[in-house]
């Protein structure tokens, strides 16, 4: 069995989708509708950056959507039978063009609404996010009355947290003594967590304004590591995302418990090939990102 998995923020990079659209009409055709809905270029700023820029909230999430999506337009003419759709955080939502909950342009206003959420929400309650590599959850969750919140469960020992601006010292501190290895994220807030809550009633109000459709190919949640096919569970569990943790790990987890052995990384770089890895190394991970890519695609098929 087969799933694609989409990525999330942090996996920007100038030039991500440049060479699909270099050598690919129907990519082209992505960008523009994309620019189009926005109303600029933003495949100029994938393709030329500058850097600074894709590093803000509201241009990263609608490039790596725009990327993603047009990598997976010329990934579905390979006519591979998937049977999972997933992705980290934002490439949640990445899942709902090609499983068929919403239509492109739906889905880009869905996304730029989510961004501008969660950067509103970011500038009403300042905090920032760590990746915290090298202890476990149940290590950290008896460290939680240092002052953060669970965010991400990305591999077992790969967890990321939420905290104020305020209290980043201190936490940090704390967590390197207990053998840790910190690393604060560039990122705008501490998402997944109630400092999101403000967001989470705007993007709910936005989620009720659009037409959703049941999925044609299941999409596996964050907020219940579980497959959801029904348009009413879809709504709920992109709403709950928000403000609870993700769960990544158990994303994973729950595929290949269901017989998932292959996952194809469709989008901008080749971060959730490592988190896999650093779930079961026994997984197989194709990124889908440039034309080497698909051309390699005919010699994968045939292992």
């Amino acid at each position: 069995m087969k799933a694609v998995i989409f990525p999330g923020q942090g996996a920007q990079y100038v030039g991500m989708g440049k060479s699909l659209h270099s050598n690919f009409p129907e990519v082209q055709g992505i960008f523009c509708k994309i620019d189009n809905i926005l109303g600029f270029e933003l495949s100029k700023k994938c393709f030329f950056g500058p850097r600074e820029e894709l590093k803000d909230t509201f241009i990263q999430q609608v490039a790596i959507l725009a990327v993603s999506l047009a990598s997976f337009e010329v990934f579905k003419g390979e006519n591979i039978k998937i049977d999972y759709f997933s992705g980290l955080s934002l490439g949640e939502y990445s899942c709902l063009y090609p499983a068929g909950v919403l239509t492109l342009e739906d889905l880009v206003i869905l996304v730029r609404e989510r961004a501008l959420a969660i950067q509103r929400a970011s500038e009403s309650h300042l905090s920032c996010m760590f990746a915290v590599i090298g202890l476990e959850e149940e290590t950290l969750k008896t460290k939680q009355n240092l002052g953060f919140y669970i965010a991400n469960i990305n591999s077992p020992k790969q967890i990321v947290i939420s905290l104020s601006q305020n209290n980043k010292a201190k936490v940090k501190d704390a967590l390197i003594a207990l053998g840790a290895k910190v690393v604060e994220l560039e990122v705008s807030g501490g998402f997944h967590s109630p400092f999101m809550e403000d967001a989470k009633n705007r993007l709910e109000n936005v989620i009720n304004n659009i037409n959703f459709n049941d999925a044609q190919i299941p999409v596996v949640s964050n907020f219940t590591a579980r497959s959801h096919i029904y348009k009413e569970d879809i709504k709920s569990n992109l709403i709950n995302q928000l403000t609870h943790k993700v769960l990544w790990k158990q994303c994973v987890e729950f595929m290949t418990s269901q017989g998932v052995d292959t996952f194809f990384e469709v989008g901008p770089n080749h971060v959730l090939k490592g988190i896999l890895r650093k779930i079961n190394a026994r997984l197989k991970v194709i990124n889908i990102e440039k034309k080497e890519d698909l051309d390699a695609l005919p010699m994968v098929k045939s292992l």
